[in-house]
């Protein structure tokens, strides 16, 4: 499997390698057991590692070697990547268009504009 996708979730793009099975991981399935300048690990090695499920651990991807290769290089390519991958979305504003309301209004809206006497905060909407 690619440590560019999430193990669990392949359409997610990782963002870290788990410290101790090795595999790519999204945000949602990483937990930061040690705190954030230490490599995560998943929900599975974490479970494991607590103590809370002992069979619950993912099998290696690789030795303990080759993960923190593999994670150095991983981080070495986050760095490189470009700032932002998010899409950009443009809205037109609709230039030359005038969208100011005339004075006069269409009679079929005049119930709008009408006071009932009880008060409006914004929440109220009265039939």
């Amino acid at each position: 499997m690619s440590d560019d996708r999430c193990y669990r979730h392949p359409f997610e793009e990782a963002d870290s390698l788990c410290k101790n099975c090795g595999w790519g991981f999204c945000s949602e399935c990483l937990v930061y057991a040690f705190g954030p300048k230490e490599p995560p690990l998943c929900l599975s090695c974490a479970l494991a590692k607590s103590g809370v499920r002992s069979n619950a651990a993912l099998p290696p991807a690789r030795s303990k070697r080759d993960i923190r290769r593999a994670e150095k290089e991983f981080r070495r390519r986050k760095k490189a990547a470009p700032a932002s991958t998010e899409p950009v979305i443009a809205v037109s504003t609709g230039a030359g268009i005038d969208l100011d309301i005339p004075p006069e209004s269409s009679p079929a809206f005049d119930w709008a504009n009408e006071d009932d006497g009880t008060p409006n905060d914004g929440n109220l909407v009265s039939f």
